[in-house]
């Protein structure tokens, strides 16, 4: 399996160290506009470095791509690597806009390749030990939260490029409201911003409210103030369980059984992604997908209707 990476940043380099540990992997390809750091994320591999991922393409033959850029980067990436018929992992957000995702998606499912989203918290042993105690029963309430400070990056603090608290910093949690409550049919939203940091230009706060298809009621809070973690609570028929992303911890009771599960392995969700694409691409088997492009662009367009109800003050249906 020969892969390239389209972004040569903190999450391409942390799926390139897990894709380090298959024998059977070789990254063949570095491609970043900043082409020192593409240099010393190639050299350890033997990867040939790039800064024009056109290019990159036209020389290299390629099984799959990983393309690990900023949502706002997205341009024909994607869209050139399905027409070539390569397998991609594509980071998230998946693109910047609808519009765009919608392009991206279209060229996938034309031309048949595996896709696969950045949405790691599916992979995560938390969620897996959730669903088996859950099983079949019915959820009511979704609470999630991430409440993580400042982003890191110049432009994450932009919401003209980053989209914001909702797209960029809670994405991972209203991607797991989607996984165990279903398609949302409306969104009501409304952000603050009191301590008015000077840092970022959007909301330091927020809170989403969704009523899904199926009835199920959700809410996700943002807040880039205090850096607290990431949790998804989970209320339904006989049990309550909190999922602790920050301390990797499952706690709660389920009939009146108290429940505690920890994870010791800080990579492992990574690492189960990682190793997913690999099994997808190697076995042409799409079943260890947890979250393809599709998927991932619901997520998108989930977080911009979250975006456009606080920017409007109005609820938002989603079709």
């Amino acid at each position: 399996m020969d892969v390239a990476c389209i972004g040569a940043g903190v999450m391409g380099q942390r799926l390139l160290d897990q894709l380090d540990r298959h024998d059977d992997v070789a990254v063949t390809a570095i491609c970043d506009l900043d082409e020192s750091t593409a240099r010393s994320v190639a050299e350890q591999r033997g990867a040939t470095v790039y800064t024009d991922y056109e290019r990159l393409y036209r020389n290299e033959r390629l099984d799959a791509v990983i393309i690990a850029i900023p949502s706002f980067a997205h341009t024909g990436q994607a869209i050139t690597a399905a027409e070539q018929g390569l397998d991609l992992l594509v980071e998230k957000p998946v693109a910047r806009t609808n519009e765009k995702a919608r392009e991206i998606r279209a060229a996938i499912e034309d031309h048949g390749v595996i896709s696969q989203s950045g949405y790691l918290f599916r992979y995560s042993s938390l969620v897996e030990r959730a669903e088996e105690l859950i099983d079949d029963r019915t959820i009511s309430l979704i609470d999630g939260r991430y409440w993580g400070g400042v982003p890191g990056r110049e432009w994450g603090r932009q919401k003209e490029k980053s989209g914001g608290g909702n797209v960029q910093l809670s994405t991972h949690v209203f991607d797991l409201v989607r996984y165990f409550g279903g398609d949302v049919e409306r969104v009501a939203a409304f952000g603050g911003s009191r301590v008015n940091l000077e840092s970022i230009d959007f909301e330091d706060v927020n809170s989403t409210t969704m009523k899904h298809e199926n009835g199920v009621v959700s809410h996700v809070s943002t807040n880039c103030v205090t850096p607290v973690g990431r949790k998804l609570e989970l209320v339904g028929d006989g049990f309550y369980l909190e999922l602790d992303f920050t301390h990797r911890r499952l706690t709660g009771t389920v009939d009146d059984e108290t429940i505690e599960y920890e994870s010791d392995d800080s990579n492992e969700a990574l690492r189960r992604e990682a190793d997913a694409f690999v099994a997808a691409v190697t076995e042409q088997d799409d079943t260890y997908v947890r979250t393809d492009y599709g998927d991932a662009a619901k997520t998108l367009e989930l977080t911009l209707a979250a975006n456009e109800a606080i920017e409007t003050g109005d609820p938002v249906s989603l079709s």
